[in-house]
């Protein structure tokens, strides 16, 4: 009679604990997305939408429906939610109209979804597909010394020639943008009405069209200082090879003769400009139409501090002549975004950790290979094609 008892409360406990679980259930949330794309674009259906669970990683896909709706129904929380697709898209020149496939892309970063049901718009853009040039490296982070002391002058770039002809890598720019993807959008990000890039560092290979040839899967090396780092810094590695270093005229900073150097058409910095070695700040690679004088001049953007006594100078990069954009931030800091979705849908990083993101880097995935050229990848989504927090390989694949 006693064991009968006993096997009856146990059975009893397990029941009521059975029943608690059941009901520590996550709400969820009837979502529907809603999208709208751009001029000359008439169909909205077949849209692929994904919404990754920001602290799970866990993903959800619907596509829209012929009126550019999604419905979906997930658990709360907060949500990145990425579209992409291909589209006809119609344009008139000259009174012709101009039929065209096209990609599109949109994004919401860090979206609260909560509540019985939700209503989410959200606009597309079209990708800006690059141009052969591709950053290949970007090395921004410094190096420690064996003293454990920070040591920043041997920073690179290295752009690469991904297509399957020479290029010439005269006129090319390189900027960085004046938004830091650690704070909220404000008008430098939204300046023209829509996302836009302002840039507050702008250097320029210097060339009259033709002189900087660049062959098929081979690449420029744009550095801080040109010299062998090893000799100066164990930890570091050699750019006395490097093809064009930034140099501003000031007593910080250094000019090696034998490497020449970039053009130094703006910076925000009144001493030497260096990237930022958390990654705050994002990059393009551009070319302006006509002269960089021309380009100053049409671009220049303006604001004035509260009191109206000090004027803010930047400049405007329209996406038509950006060859190649990569958002760079720190995942721990992520707030919005500096580069237009078009340009590159989310970011890559080196870290968070000061123990690991010094003398690391963010390298583009190899695609494929044609011989031995590495064709690298480009789908114009950073955080999916670049390595991050990988040792920098200078020249080399």
């Amino acid at each position: 009679m006693r064991k009968i008892n006993l096997l009856l409360v146990f059975g009893l406990i397990i029941t009521l604990f059975s029943c608690d679980k059941d009901e520590e259930i996550t709400p969820q949330t009837k979502v529907t997305i809603q999208i709208s794309v751009p001029d000359g674009i008439e169909s909205m259906d077949e849209i692929s939408i994904t919404l990754k669970d920001v602290n799970t990683g866990t993903q959800r896909v619907v596509s829209t429906e012929a009126d550019g709706t999604a419905i979906i129904t997930v658990d709360e929380g907060v949500y990145n939610i990425i579209a992409s697709g291909e589209k006809e898209h119609t344009t008139d020149v000259g009174g012709e109209s101009f039929t065209r496939t096209v990609s599109l892309a949109g994004l919401k970063e860090n979206k609260s979804i909560e509540g019985e049901t939700m209503n989410i718009d959200l606009s597309l853009f079209i990708v800006i597909k690059s141009k052969g040039w591709v950053f290949k490296e970007l090395y921004y982070t410094g190096s420690r010394t064996p003293e454990d002391k920070s040591y920043y002058k041997d920073k690179y770039f290295e752009i690469y020639n991904n297509s399957n002809e020479v290029l010439y890598a005269d006129g090319i720019s390189l900027a960085e943008s004046d938004h830091g993807t650690y704070k909220e959008e404000n008008e430098w990000t939204t300046i023209l009405g829509e996302p836009t890039y302002v840039a507050h560092t702008i250097y320029t290979i210097p060339g009259s069209g033709k002189e900087h040839a660049v062959n098929p899967g081979e690449s420029v090396i744009l550095c801080d200082v040109g010299i062998n780092h090893k000799e100066v810094n164990a930890n570091s590695f050699d750019l006395s090879k490097a093809d064009f270093e930034w140099y501003d005229e000031h007593k910080l900073d250094v000019d090696v003769p034998e490497v020449p150097n970039l053009i130094k058409n703006f910076s925000y910095s009144k001493s030497i400009w260096t990237p930022h070695n958390r990654g705050y700040r994002s990059y393009i690679l551009f070319r302006a139409e006509g002269t960089m004088e021309d380009f100053l001049i049409n671009n220049e953007v303006q604001r004035s501090n509260a009191s109206g006594s000090r004027i803010t100078i930047r400049y405007k990069v329209p996406s038509n002549l950006i060859l190649d954009a990569v958002e760079v931030s720190t995942p721990s800091k992520f707030v919005s975004k500096a580069v237009p979705v078009g340009l590159d849908i989310s970011y890559t990083h080196t870290g968070d950790s000061d123990d690991i993101r010094y003398g690391k880097c963010v390298r583009r995935k190899v695609l494929r290979w044609d011989g031995t050229r590495a064709i690298l990848t480009d789908t114009n989504n950073s955080a999916e094609d670049f390595e991050s927090t990988v040792t920098p390989n200078p020249g080399k694949i």
